[in-house]
Formats: structure tokens, C-alpha cells, sequence
């Protein structure tokens, strides 16, 4: 069985793609060229002005039915009534949030009672391993600051070193 084809999309920087390239995936420049041949789009962008009702009722229509959105990024992305209307039509299979535009969203959300739509609570990072991973790693990039010996790979802009 061959793996399904893993297009990558940037909505702010259209040569970000470059690293996933290497892991198999082909990078795309044009969004709506895309989203017809996904059967899956996971969005993992940062809610900006460029981002915010990215997945509007024009670009859900562009998905194929049997698709399914997820959205695991920032409430606003995608357009939460536009979404409604695309599953109840049947305009596309199913849609997998843990992000909402208000958050958390509101008892008797629209969504909650659609049988192909999976909700769930942006928390999934925040364990007690990974609770416990962060703050050793904070506590080792402080230290590592203070030693004045930061850790290269941790800082996002190396030029200032």
C-alpha cells in the first residue's frame, strides 16, 4: 500500500517547506491548488491578520467530501460556522478541533452535536512528563544565559549571539 501524497502549505513564508521536503513531503504555493486533491488538512499555523478566517466558506468548498480538516493551531483560523454548514451539508466528511474562537466554546456550540466532528481541549502537550520536561529545560536555558554559554540551538535568533 503506498503513503498517501503530504503536501505542506505556509501561509507566511511560501519557502518554509524546505524541511519537510527532506522528510518525503512536497511543498505547495498556492493553498487553493492544494486543498482538491487532501484528504486531510491539518492546520499547525499562528493565528496572525494573514491567517485569521484562512478556512473560510470559499476555501472549504474547495475540499473534496470526503475530506477531513483538523485543526489543532488557533481559534479563528478556520471559520466555525462555515464549517457547521460544509458538514452538515455533506461538503466534507469530518473535522477534528482542539481549538475554537471562543474559547472554551460555549455549552450547546453548533459543533457539539454533529456526529463527524471530534472536539477536544487544547491541552494535549500538557502532561506531567512534559510539564516536568519543559521546566528542566527552562531551568538548563537560564543557567546555560546566565554561564554565558547559551544554548545555541534554543535560541531563535542566533544572530544576536
Amino acid at each position: 500500500m503506498a503513503l498517501p501524497q503530504q503536501l505542506v502549505f505556509n501561509p507566511l513564508d511560501q519557502f518554509a517547506h524546505r524541511p519537510f521536503t527532506a522528510a518525503g513531503c512536497e511543498g505547495v504555493a498556492n493553498l487553493d491548488a492544494a486543498l482538491p486533491q487532501a484528504d486531510f488538512v491539518s492546520i499547525h499555523c499562528p493565528k496572525t491578520a494573514e491567517t485569521v478566517g484562512m478556512f473560510n466558506a470559499t476555501r472549504l468548498a474547495l475540499m473534496k467530501p470526503q475530506a477531513y480538516l483538523i485543526n489543532t493551531a488557533r481559534g479563528g483560523i478556520v471559520d466555525e460556522k462555515a464549517l457547521h454548514e460544509a458538514l452538515v451539508a455533506g461538503k466534507l466528511a469530518g473535522a477534528g478541533l482542539d481549538v475554537f474562537e471562543q474559547e472554551p466554546p460555549p455549552v450547546g456550540h453548533s459543533l457539539h452535536s454533529l456526529p463527524n466532528v471530534i472536539m477536544a481541549p487544547h491541552v494535549a502537550g500538557v502532561t506531567r512528563e512534559a510539564v516536568d520536561r519543559m521546566s528542566e529545560q527552562t531551568a538548563r536555558n537560564i543557567l546555560s544565559a546566565l554561564d554565558g554559554e547559551p544554548i545555541r540551538q534554543n535560541v531563535i535568533n542566533p544572530d544576536v549571539l
